[in-house]
């Protein structure tokens, strides 16, 4: 039944696209883009159109006319990543909504995980993973306890788990991340993950399902990173394949998924309960 509620819910806020930021939104990262200087450019539009371009997963000659120019978008969608900028807002985000959320603002504890994806026609390197019989790329990724992406490391398929570890924690300290212990699943194990380990101080704890357990069981903690890639693959239509070039954009793909997440996750906290 249509009720008070839904209408409340579901009411037009007058965006175009459910992917636009709503003006709260703006307001909120408006001043992390103001070292951008542009004449003609609305910044605004170049973020709503990277944004667009995530949820919808269409071709950079589809996006619609109202962001201007395709080609236009794609030089500051390439200038954005270049700089880093999705990961730097996002980080500030994740921060805030932990400590909004009575979490310490820094995660002693973090999940890492991969998943694989196969990857569209495009050129790029790629791999099989054996295990799961995917053709393309891994996705390994470092998340907060609330599932908040810290670092995300793309590699081909092939790469065992254990070798992309060093990496991507290394990834995670240069963007200030220092968690106490990280929660794995059993692959990670073995003298690379203990050399990855000792050199972050970290404490590795394997989180395994139990013995006699049929079927998909969440895992305490480790649960969470799961969802993530749910969301992101079934939220951002672009994550759903690997439709990326290279890894340096395929990690940015993610970047800004996890930026529109944890902005929204901001915004909603920021309102006040009725």
């Amino acid at each position: 039944m249509w009720t008070t509620e839904h209408r409340e819910r579901y009411k037009d806020d007058r965006r175009r696209y459910p992917s636009d930021l709503t003006d709260a939104e703006w307001v909120t990262v408006e001043p992390l883009f103001s070292d951008y200087e542009t004449l003609t450019v609305d910044l605004r539009e170049m973020v709503n159109a990277c944004l667009y371009l995530q949820k919808t997963g269409c071709q950079w000659r589809y996006l619609p006319k109202e962001f201007g120019p395709w080609e236009t978008v794609r030089s500051w969608h390439d200038r954005f990543r270049a700089d880093g900028i999705w990961s730097d807002i996002g980080g500030l985000l994740v921060r805030a909504v932990r400590r909004r959320r009575g979490h310490a603002a820094e995660p002693a504890t973090a999940i890492l995980d991969s998943q694989s994806v196969v990857s569209g026609p495009q050129k790029g390197e790629r791999g099989v993973d054996g295990n799961k019989r995917v053709k393309g790329i891994k996705r390994h990724v470092l998340t907060c306890s609330l599932g908040f992406v810290l670092a995300v490391l793309v590699t081909a398929a092939n790469l065992h788990d254990t070798a992309a570890a060093e990496p991507l924690l290394d990834r995670a300290a240069e963007d200030g991340w220092a968690p106490a212990r990280v929660k794995v699943d059993g692959i990670y194990i073995g003298p690379r993950m203990a050399a990855a380990a000792k050199r972050h101080t970290l404490d590795v704890q394997v989180s395994s399902k139990e013995a006699g357990v049929q079927g998909f069981k969440p895992l305490p903690v480790r649960w969470r990173i799961e969802s993530t890639f749910g969301t992101l693959t079934n939220r951002y239509r672009r994550l759903t394949r690997n439709l990326e070039q290279s890894p340096e954009a395929a990690e940015d793909a993610v970047q800004i998924a996890n930026f529109h997440r944890v902005l929204r996750a901001y915004s909603r906290d920021e309102q006040p309960s009725t």
